[in-house]
Protein backbone atom coordinates (compact mmCIF):
# COMPACT_ATOMS: atom_id res chain seq x y z
CA UNK A 1 0.00 0.00 0.00
CA UNK A 2 2.82 2.38 0.84
CA UNK A 3 4.22 1.97 -2.68
CA UNK A 4 0.92 3.35 -4.02
CA UNK A 5 1.46 6.61 -2.18
CA UNK A 6 5.02 6.80 -3.48
CA UNK A 7 3.73 6.29 -7.03
CA UNK A 8 1.21 9.11 -6.52
CA UNK A 9 4.01 11.32 -5.20
CA UNK A 10 6.14 10.49 -8.24
CA UNK A 11 3.34 11.36 -10.66
CA UNK A 12 2.48 14.57 -8.81
CA UNK A 13 6.07 15.77 -8.70
CA UNK A 14 6.72 14.82 -12.33
CA UNK A 15 3.68 16.81 -13.43
CA UNK A 16 4.81 19.70 -11.23
CA UNK A 17 8.14 19.82 -13.08
CA UNK A 18 6.49 20.45 -16.45
CA UNK A 19 5.37 24.11 -15.98
CA UNK A 20 8.86 25.60 -15.35
CA UNK A 21 10.40 23.51 -18.13
CA UNK A 22 7.63 24.48 -20.54
CA UNK A 23 7.96 28.15 -19.62
CA UNK A 24 11.72 28.08 -20.06
CA UNK A 25 11.41 26.49 -23.52
CA UNK A 26 8.88 29.15 -24.51
CA UNK A 27 10.87 32.15 -23.29
CA UNK A 28 14.51 30.99 -23.34
CA UNK A 29 15.20 33.38 -20.48
CA UNK A 30 15.51 33.32 -16.67
CA UNK A 31 17.30 29.98 -16.94
CA UNK A 32 18.46 29.95 -13.31
CA UNK A 33 15.00 30.74 -12.01
CA UNK A 34 13.23 28.05 -14.00
CA UNK A 35 16.00 25.55 -13.26
CA UNK A 36 15.58 26.28 -9.55
CA UNK A 37 11.82 25.78 -9.71
CA UNK A 38 12.13 22.64 -11.84
CA UNK A 39 14.70 21.36 -9.36
CA UNK A 40 12.21 21.55 -6.50
CA UNK A 41 9.77 19.09 -8.02
CA UNK A 42 12.30 17.29 -10.22
CA UNK A 43 14.47 16.20 -7.29
CA UNK A 44 11.35 15.19 -5.38
CA UNK A 45 10.17 13.10 -8.35
CA UNK A 46 13.49 11.23 -8.40
CA UNK A 47 13.25 10.69 -4.64
CA UNK A 48 9.75 9.23 -4.93
CA UNK A 49 10.87 6.97 -7.77
CA UNK A 50 13.68 5.64 -5.58
CA UNK A 51 11.36 5.15 -2.62
CA UNK A 52 8.88 3.32 -4.85
CA UNK A 53 11.72 0.96 -5.82
CA UNK A 54 12.71 0.52 -2.18
CA UNK A 55 16.05 2.27 -2.56
CA UNK A 56 17.45 3.97 0.54
CA UNK A 57 15.17 2.24 3.04
CA UNK A 58 16.74 1.38 6.39
CA UNK A 59 15.31 -0.27 9.48
CA UNK A 60 15.50 1.67 12.73
CA UNK A 61 13.94 0.19 15.86
CA UNK A 62 11.55 -2.06 13.86
CA UNK A 63 10.38 0.79 11.66
CA UNK A 64 11.33 1.59 8.07
CA UNK A 65 12.95 4.94 7.41
CA UNK A 66 13.28 6.18 3.84
CA UNK A 67 16.53 8.14 3.97
CA UNK A 68 15.98 9.33 0.38
CA UNK A 69 13.06 11.43 1.61
CA UNK A 70 15.34 13.40 3.91
CA UNK A 71 17.94 13.83 1.18
CA UNK A 72 15.14 15.22 -0.99
CA UNK A 73 14.18 17.73 1.71
CA UNK A 74 17.82 18.63 2.29
CA UNK A 75 18.14 19.57 -1.39
CA UNK A 76 14.73 21.03 -2.21
CA UNK A 77 13.79 23.10 0.84
CA UNK A 78 16.83 25.40 0.41
CA UNK A 79 15.78 25.99 -3.21
CA UNK A 80 12.33 27.06 -2.04
CA UNK A 81 13.48 29.46 0.68
CA UNK A 82 16.17 30.90 -1.58
CA UNK A 83 13.56 31.58 -4.26
CA UNK A 84 11.53 33.47 -1.65
CA UNK A 85 14.64 35.45 -0.72
CA UNK A 86 15.25 36.19 -4.40
CA UNK A 87 11.75 37.62 -4.80
CA UNK A 88 12.37 39.91 -1.83
CA UNK A 89 15.77 41.05 -3.06
CA UNK A 90 17.34 39.75 0.16
CA UNK A 91 20.96 40.36 1.10
CA UNK A 92 23.64 37.67 1.18
CA UNK A 93 23.47 37.70 4.96
CA UNK A 94 19.79 36.79 4.88
CA UNK A 95 20.46 34.11 2.27
CA UNK A 96 23.07 32.62 4.61
CA UNK A 97 20.73 32.81 7.61
CA UNK A 98 17.96 31.06 5.67
CA UNK A 99 20.28 28.28 4.55
CA UNK A 100 21.71 27.80 8.04
CA UNK A 101 18.34 27.59 9.77
CA UNK A 102 16.90 25.34 7.07
CA UNK A 103 19.83 22.94 7.37
CA UNK A 104 19.36 22.85 11.15
CA UNK A 105 15.67 21.99 10.69
CA UNK A 106 16.24 19.20 8.17
CA UNK A 107 19.44 17.91 9.79
CA UNK A 108 17.91 17.69 13.26
CA UNK A 109 14.73 16.13 11.87
CA UNK A 110 16.74 13.50 10.01
CA UNK A 111 18.80 12.68 13.10
CA UNK A 112 15.66 12.50 15.26
CA UNK A 113 14.20 9.93 12.86
CA UNK A 114 17.33 7.79 12.74
CA UNK A 115 17.99 7.82 16.50
CA UNK A 116 16.26 5.55 18.99
CA UNK A 117 15.51 6.39 22.59
CA UNK A 118 14.35 9.58 24.30
CA UNK A 119 17.18 11.65 22.77
CA UNK A 120 15.22 11.74 19.55
CA UNK A 121 12.81 14.17 21.19
CA UNK A 122 15.71 16.46 22.07
CA UNK A 123 16.72 16.46 18.41
CA UNK A 124 13.10 17.08 17.44
CA UNK A 125 13.06 20.07 19.81
CA UNK A 126 16.25 21.38 18.21
CA UNK A 127 14.71 21.10 14.75
CA UNK A 128 11.55 22.79 15.97
CA UNK A 129 13.59 25.65 17.42
CA UNK A 130 15.37 26.01 14.10
CA UNK A 131 12.01 26.09 12.36
CA UNK A 132 10.84 28.92 14.62
CA UNK A 133 13.94 30.84 13.52
CA UNK A 134 13.22 30.09 9.87
CA UNK A 135 9.62 31.27 10.19
CA UNK A 136 10.80 34.44 11.94
CA UNK A 137 13.08 35.17 8.99
CA UNK A 138 10.26 34.64 6.50
CA UNK A 139 7.56 36.51 8.42
CA UNK A 140 9.54 39.33 10.03
CA UNK A 141 13.12 39.82 8.89
CA UNK A 142 12.74 39.48 5.13
CA UNK A 143 9.60 41.67 4.79
CA UNK A 144 11.24 44.34 6.95
CA UNK A 145 14.39 44.46 4.82
CA UNK A 146 12.89 43.54 1.46
CA UNK A 147 13.64 45.46 -1.73
CA UNK A 148 10.98 44.10 -4.04
CA UNK A 149 11.52 44.89 -7.70
CA UNK A 150 7.82 45.60 -8.16
CA UNK A 151 4.40 44.91 -6.70
CA UNK A 152 4.10 41.63 -8.59
CA UNK A 153 7.20 40.27 -6.83
CA UNK A 154 5.72 41.42 -3.53
CA UNK A 155 2.43 39.62 -4.16
CA UNK A 156 4.25 36.50 -5.35
CA UNK A 157 6.38 36.49 -2.22
CA UNK A 158 3.36 36.76 0.06
CA UNK A 159 1.47 33.97 -1.69
CA UNK A 160 4.39 31.56 -1.73
CA UNK A 161 5.61 32.42 1.75
CA UNK A 162 2.19 31.95 3.32
CA UNK A 163 1.68 28.66 1.50
CA UNK A 164 5.10 27.45 2.65
CA UNK A 165 4.75 28.47 6.29
CA UNK A 166 1.27 26.98 6.68
CA UNK A 167 2.14 23.63 5.11
CA UNK A 168 5.63 23.27 6.57
CA UNK A 169 4.21 23.83 10.05
CA UNK A 170 2.25 20.59 9.65
CA UNK A 171 5.35 18.43 9.11
CA UNK A 172 6.55 18.53 12.75
CA UNK A 173 3.03 17.60 13.87
CA UNK A 174 3.03 14.60 11.53
CA UNK A 175 6.47 13.52 12.77
CA UNK A 176 5.38 13.81 16.40
CA UNK A 177 2.30 11.65 15.77
CA UNK A 178 4.13 9.20 13.51
CA UNK A 179 6.14 6.04 14.21
CA UNK A 180 9.35 7.93 15.04
CA UNK A 181 7.53 10.12 17.56
CA UNK A 182 4.62 9.07 19.74
CA UNK A 183 3.54 6.26 17.42
CA UNK A 184 -0.07 7.40 17.20
CA UNK A 185 -0.12 7.30 13.38
CA UNK A 186 0.36 4.16 11.28
CA UNK A 187 3.27 4.15 8.78
CA UNK A 188 0.90 3.92 5.80
CA UNK A 189 -1.20 6.81 7.10
CA UNK A 190 1.91 8.90 7.67
CA UNK A 191 3.13 8.17 4.15
CA UNK A 192 -0.23 9.27 2.73
CA UNK A 193 -0.17 12.53 4.71
CA UNK A 194 3.45 13.31 3.86
CA UNK A 195 2.89 12.64 0.15
CA UNK A 196 -0.10 14.98 0.20
CA UNK A 197 1.87 17.69 1.99
CA UNK A 198 4.85 17.24 -0.34
CA UNK A 199 2.82 17.49 -3.54
CA UNK A 200 0.92 20.55 -2.34
CA UNK A 201 3.86 22.35 -0.74
CA UNK A 202 6.20 21.75 -3.70
CA UNK A 203 3.92 21.29 -6.69
CA UNK A 204 1.62 24.22 -5.92
CA UNK A 205 4.64 26.35 -4.94
CA UNK A 206 6.23 25.77 -8.35
CA UNK A 207 2.97 26.22 -10.26
CA UNK A 208 2.17 29.53 -8.54
CA UNK A 209 5.75 30.77 -8.98
CA UNK A 210 5.71 30.04 -12.72
CA UNK A 211 2.25 31.54 -13.14
CA UNK A 212 3.26 34.73 -11.33
CA UNK A 213 6.39 35.10 -13.46
CA UNK A 214 4.36 34.58 -16.63
CA UNK A 215 1.94 37.33 -15.59
CA UNK A 216 4.85 39.58 -14.65
CA UNK A 217 6.51 39.00 -18.03
CA UNK A 218 3.26 39.86 -19.83
CA UNK A 219 2.86 43.04 -17.77
CA UNK A 220 6.39 44.18 -18.51
CA UNK A 221 6.28 43.38 -22.21
CA UNK A 222 6.02 46.53 -24.34
CA UNK A 223 2.67 47.07 -25.97
CA UNK A 224 2.60 46.31 -29.63
CA UNK A 225 2.30 49.41 -31.77
CA UNK A 226 -0.57 49.33 -34.26
CA UNK A 227 0.33 48.97 -37.91
CA UNK A 228 0.02 52.03 -40.09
Amino acid sequence: MIETWFAIGLIGMALGTLPPLKRWVETRRDTRIYATLAGVTGIAAVAYALMYLGVGAVTVDDRTVFVVRYVDWLLTTPLMVLYLAYLAGASRRIYAALLATDLVVIGAGTAATLVTGPERFALFALGSLGYVGLVALLLVTIPRKATFADERDHRSFLKLRNLTVVLWTLYPVVWLLGPAGLGLMLPTTMSLVVVYLDVISKGVFVFVAVRERSIQFAERAPEATPAD
